[in-house]
């Protein structure tokens, strides 16, 4: 997903250069027949050409808003300049067609058109003029295809068709880029489609590679039979490819190093949850601690009073703000639950916390256990219970790790977090649709994490997909009292703000290649008339 994104970027950035260069060259040979015949049609058209190759090397530096927050320019700027100059270009290639003459066909050819050229008219609606400026674009192309093809069939320049054909490319591309306007709806599947880096955002692309392909062919024709104007356009190619290249892996460098970076930062925030987790479990082990130390708590176990060992077991519960606090005999019988008094009965014996208490060991460790919507997921400790040297008994203190936990996390570091039971979620701060219930109950069905963090006990760190969503994202595996995995923490944050936190530094970088590829070709131009000059001599 980041990576497809930062290809896109940089793919937009390439293609509107090209086609900035494409043009640059047409306008070039414009200006070749400008400077032999002096002619302000031909000067016209020159013009255009190059208002058009402004627009795109302004384009080129417009990045969707999608993956930049804190544009330089900002996306009106740029979106401004490049109407400018491409509504410019456009009108200014009408007027050189409509301007300059049409050089007639013979005879028989004009007869043979008169036979088979139709003319169809319609009519537009009633518009609003501020409605029909996004459509100026592909309207302005079309027109100026039309005039060139006109020329090039009613006229006798056959060899202008291929910019016809160009031109209705680029206004087919123009056209489909209209589907921007629609990225507000409330259509999930039109939504989709018109999304940046969407199928149709493609297809416009796709549109301006054939626009650029069928205009490039046909300048390098000419060029090719011009030395100067030959060695000034590879100049300006390679010049061009050079600043491109270099772009391109700055920002991918760049972009590798923010994306290992915010894995760090998602390993630390993971570790300080798991460190939270630790802190908990020392805090409940105090807890426990207290409580078998209790000459009340003591007295009871003792005297098999369980209404008395209720009646304090209850107070020190509430106190302490456990979740649940269990005494058991030295047989590992149930005395008393205090967050439960009225169930009596049972046995823990082979609990493994228990188990180890009833040997004189403390120990904590996270517990699972299955729920009605989802596992729940705690941490308990342990102590015995001893009288005279003697164990009497264990008590048993824990909490549960519930969505405030997680909850806590996010406020403080705006990071999603979530707690697995096993490989289903727990605990989390993803909010359902409804605004109030959360995402728990979902598995985490990546094999890669399941293998490192379930099966081998050990930490991951990379890409994600959570909610049909990429993430990035680090998990540590929560353990139990035998040191085995019993499920997971996750930290993680969506991958598209990686790109987006990149967005300015590929933005500097765009516009910074822009403007050292326009003060390039003065002295590609000065370079090529040098070298065709010491020939001639």
């Amino acid at each position: 997903m980041l990576e497809t994104q930062f290809l896109l970027v940089n793919a937009h950035f390439a293609l509107n250069l090209l086609a900035a260069l494409v043009s640059f060259a047409v306008a070039w040979l414009y200006f070749d027949a400008w400077l032999g015949r002096k002619d302000f049609r031909e000067g016209s058209k020159c013009f255009g050409m190059f208002l058009l190759s402004l627009s795109f090397l302004v384009h080129s530096t417009a990045i969707e808003q999608s993956i930049l927050e804190y544009p330089i320019l900002g996306p009106e700027t740029i979106n401004l300049l490049t109407a400018v100059f491409r509504i410019s270009g456009y009108l200014v290639l009408i007027f050189g067609q409509i301007a300059d003459p049409l050089q007639p066909l013979p005879e028989y050819r004009l007869k043979k058109l008169k036979k088979t050229t139709t003319i169809a008219l319609f009519s537009i609606g009633a518009i609003s003029p501020i409605q029909l400026i996004p459509f100026i674009f592909p309207l302005l192309a079309i027109v100026a295809g039309f005039l060139y093809l006109r020329r090039a069939t009613v006229g006798l320049e056959h060899h202008l068709k291929p910019i016809s054909w160009s031109l209705f490319a680029l206004g087919f591309s123009e056209l489909i880029g209209l589907a921007a306007l629609f990225r507000n709806t409330d259509n999930v599947t039109l939504a989709n489609l018109v999304a940046p880096f969407g199928l149709l955002w493609l297809i416009e692309h796709a549109m301006l590679v054939l626009a650029m392909f069928i205009l490039g062919k046909w300048i390098w024709g000419y060029l090719i039979k011009r030395l100067e104007t030959q060695l000034f356009m590879i100049f300006t190619t390679s010049t061009l490819a050079i600043f491109l290249l270099t772009a391109i892996f700055f920002t991918s460098v760049s972009l590798a190093n923010l994306r290992r970076g915010l894995l760090e930062n998602l390993k630390i925030n993971v570790d300080v949850l798991q460190y939270t987790i630790d802190s908990k479990k020392a805090e409940t082990l105090s807890d426990a601690q207290m409580i078998a130390q209790n000459p009340e708590v003591l007295s009871a176990v003792i005297d098999k009073n369980r209404k008395a060992l209720a009646e304090v077991t209850v107070s020190i519960l509430l106190a302490k703000k456990q979740a649940f606090l269990v005494v058991v005999s030295e047989t590992g019988e149930v005395l008393v639950r205090a967050d439960d008094p009225e169930k009596v009965g049972g046995s823990l014996s082979d609990d493994p916390l228990i188990k180890k208490a009833l040997v004189g060991e403390e120990a904590t460790g996270v517990v699972t256990k299955e729920g009605v919507m989802a596992p729940e997921v705690s941490v308990r400790a342990v102590t015995p219970l001893r009288s005279d040297g003697e164990n009497i008994g264990a008590v048993l203190v824990g909490t549960t790790i519930d969505n405030a936990f997680v909850d806590g996390l996010k406020a403080a570091t705006a990071l999603d977090a979530s707690v697995y039971g096993d490989n289903v979620r727990s605990a989390t701060t993803f909010i359902a649709p409804d605004g109030k219930s959360r995402w728990v109950g979902i598995k985490e069905e990546t094999d890669k994490i399941k293998k490192q963090v379930l099966n081998e006990g050990e930490a991951y760190a990379g890409s994600v997909k959570i909610l049909n969503i990429a993430y990035l994202a680090a998990f540590t595996p929560l353990k139990n009292v035998d040191n085995n995995p019993v499920g997971m923490l996750f930290v993680g944050r969506p991958e598209v703000t990686t790109i987006q936190a990149a967005g300015n530094l590929i933005e500097q970088t765009f516009l910074v290649t822009v403007i050292l590829l326009i003060f390039s070709i003065f002295p590609a131009y000065f370079i090529s008339k040098y070298l065709v000059d010491q020939i001639k001599a």
